[in-house]
């Protein structure tokens, strides 16, 4: 009888969904009990969670639909919607930056493009939409599964222990924390579907074409950087030219003064000859 090789929790995709549903279901619970007191009625409760914890909810109804018959069947549906999702999270996470600039939303910012395209370039894979969108082509197939987690890993913790620096209370501490968590679960959680998908080779010959990108970008930046240059050379053009006029007009009204003077002076000695003839 073989024995079974044992599979470490961060590799097990059952231990890590249903770790992901403990730690938004501690998210929605802990915000909800830090922002409320014991006289607000279960309603106004309900309606709080859905409106400061939106983005956890969509996540938890996801990720309990995943051990159900119907989440199984529609998965590459629900997969999809999530796609969506996390690119309105994204668009917000843009607008957000713009209205207040820091470190913090900055980080934020990189971690919902990043979770965004891992997400699409792995379980848009596992569907039809992959080469009907021709998906195998794109550039970002050339970053691997564990570029993609360990990135946002360091990133979720880069993130936590800038939080830290601004959070003044405990709650806050804690709230940081169970967030840092999730990320990093939810990343391990994409990452062994891409080693699913390898495993059984699902549209797994694709080809990244960011040599082609950059050949373009290196072109632009040529480009750019010669008309920058031309500007630069026409302007300095342009000061000599300006140069060579001043230095045109002082020389001229030079030989002007100079001609004058001798104008005169030969006046003077024309009428100095003809006051003598006449004497």
């Amino acid at each position: 009888m073989k024995k079974e090789k044992k599979i470490e929790w961060y590799n097990n995709p059952t231990v890590i969904t249903w770790g992901l549903i403990g730690i938004i279901v501690l998210i929605i619970l802990s915000s909800q009990s830090f922002s409320t007191t014991s006289d607000v009625n279960a309603l106004r409760i309900f309606q709080n969670i859905l409106n400061h914890n939106i983005t956890y909810m969509v996540m938890l109804v996801y990720f309990i639909l995943l051990h159900t018959k119907f989440g199984k069947k529609y998965f590459d549906y629900s997969s999809i919607f999530i796609v969506l999702f996390f690119f309105i999270i994204f668009i917000t996470s843009i607008l957000t930056l713009f209205q207040s600039f820091s470190l913090v939303s900055l980080l934020v910012l990189a971690n919902n493009f990043l979770l965004l395209i891992y997400f699409l370039h792995t379980f848009i894979r596992g569907t039809r939409f992959w080469r009907e969108f021709k998906l195998n082509k794109s550039p970002f197939n050339e970053l691997g599964n564990d570029w993609y987690f360990n990135t946002i890993m360091v990133i979720s913790i880069t993130l936590f222990a800038v939080s830290l620096i601004s959070i003044t209370d405990v709650n806050g501490t804690f709230l940081a924390a169970f967030d840092c968590i999730y990320v990093i679960l939810l990343a391990r959680y994409i990452y062994l579907y891409g080693v699913y998908l390898d495993s059984i080779k699902k549209n797994s010959k694709n080809s990244g074409n960011f040599d082609e990108y950059r050949e373009k970008i290196s072109e632009v930046t040529e480009e750019v950087i010669s008309k920058a240059s031309k500007l630069i050379d026409d302007s300095k053009l342009d000061e000599k030219i300006d140069e060579i006029k001043d230095k045109a007009i002082d020389a001229s009204e030079e030989i002007k003064d100079k001609t004058k003077k001798k104008v005169d002076e030969i006046k003077e000695e024309v009428k100095e000859k003809t006051s003598k003839k006449g004497e």
